[in-house]
């Protein structure tokens, strides 16, 4: 397998790729289920484990990518269903990271691959809390043949990560496409737009300090702010706070202050937060998938474009650029409707976090210092 760091350019590698994919004489648009549950299984755990041979690992990665892609289609559908009934929100979707699917498995040794319940992702960001609930009781109520499987209310109940958010997992279930009638399970995630600079900020400040925030991994302190600042936010939309943490403005605020002092976490985001330089590549004139290819280290994200019809080649693209990333990059494969919401969605792609700085900053106005 060849590394990109091997080549001189992005260009060189996606020349690479496309020889590679022509070679494979792709002619299928929607991937299908090629394995058994076992296989699926038994791929997770070898790719999760640190200590097997490359030819072990490859034919693992070989089954987890048409386990992963097969779930395009279920997705696409949930996805444009959600859209038809959210039209003033912004609704993305995208298959699950393989560096996120090793680390689930590898945190949680029982988990099984074939179960994994949000290998794809759609979600849901709209402008406040009402909103959230009527989006999730207009989909409930829907005519829809999926199986709703569970539900989890971050709102009412915040993790103590200060992750806040209302998730559904749904199996997907067809009249007509039976082939994916197979134990594939689609999750959704409907947030505020406030819920959602919180979520980018965490994953921004992790790819910083390299560890996984959102798991609530790295440092105590780092943590803890993050935890205090959805606290923050809680009480701007009149939800529950988040455990352990004061029900009083001032009081989060001073915690922040000090944490912030100690570890200069907003300059460091304001430092994350430089232009970053976006180059857009696509052959299709109606794009509907991009792969998204960031290199936080030399500042420049990567963005690819495929149109609904070239999915096969957009999910074979994300496989190899993943395959092939270092350790400064970080690649996925996501929806959206254009360009602009592509990046209100994903800002951490586009290392856009102002808005996050704004709004830390229009309280930091008002916080009154202790006497």
């Amino acid at each position: 397998m060849t590394n990109i760091s091997d080549y001189d350019t992005m260009d060189e590698i996606m020349r690479k790729i496309l020889e590679e994919y022509n070679m494979t004489n792709h002619q299928r648009k929607w991937a299908v289920p090629e394995y058994s549950k076992r296989q699926i299984n038994n791929a997770g755990k070898t790719i999760a484990d640190p200590n097997v041979s490359t030819e072990e690992r490859d034919e693992a990665l070989k089954i987890l990518n048409n386990w992963r892609a097969a779930h395009a289609y279920p997705l696409q559908v949930i996805c444009n269903n959600l859209r038809k009934k959210n039209p003033d929100a912004i609704v993305v979707q995208r298959l699950k990271r393989l560096e996120s699917i090793t680390g689930k498995i590898q945190r949680f040794p029982n988990m099984q691959l074939y179960k994994m319940q949000d290998l794809g992702g759609c979600r849901v960001i709209v402008d406040t809390i009402e909103d959230v609930y009527n989006s999730v009781y207009i989909y409930k109520k829907s005519r829809i043949r999926h199986i709703l499987k569970k539900e989890d209310d971050y709102i009412t109940s915040p993790k103590t990560s200060g992750y806040r958010s209302y998730h559904m997992v749904y199996q997907f279930h067809s009249e007509t496409k039976d082939t994916y009638n197979r134990n594939m399970f689609i999750e959704i995630q409907f947030r505020t737009k406030l819920q959602h600079i919180w979520a980018t900020a965490v994953e921004m400040m992790a790819i910083s300090t390299r560890s996984n925030l959102k798991a609530s991994q790295g440092n105590e302190d780092i943590l803890r702010f993050f935890t205090l600042v959805s606290s923050l936010f809680a009480i701007e939309e009149h939800t529950p706070v988040c455990p352990n943490t004061s029900n009083d403005e001032n009081e989060l605020l001073k915690e922040i202050n000090d944490l912030n002092q100690k570890h200069h976490i907003i300059d460091t985001l304001n430092a994350l937060s430089k232009t970053i330089k976006v180059n857009i590549s696509s052959n299709d004139k109606k794009i509907e998938y991009y792969v998204l290819a960031l290199n936080y280290k030399e500042r420049y994200v990567n963005v690819y474009g495929y149109s609904k019809g070239n999915i096969d080649h957009a999910t074979f693209v994300y496989n190899q650029l993943e395959s092939r990333m270092t350790n400064n990059e970080n690649i996925v494969l996501v929806s959206a409707d254009s360009i602009d919401l592509l990046k209100l969605a994903y800002p951490n792609y586009f290392a856009d976090i102002h808005t996050f700085i704004n709004v830390l900053n229009k309280y930091n106005s008002q916080y009154t210092t202790p006497r």
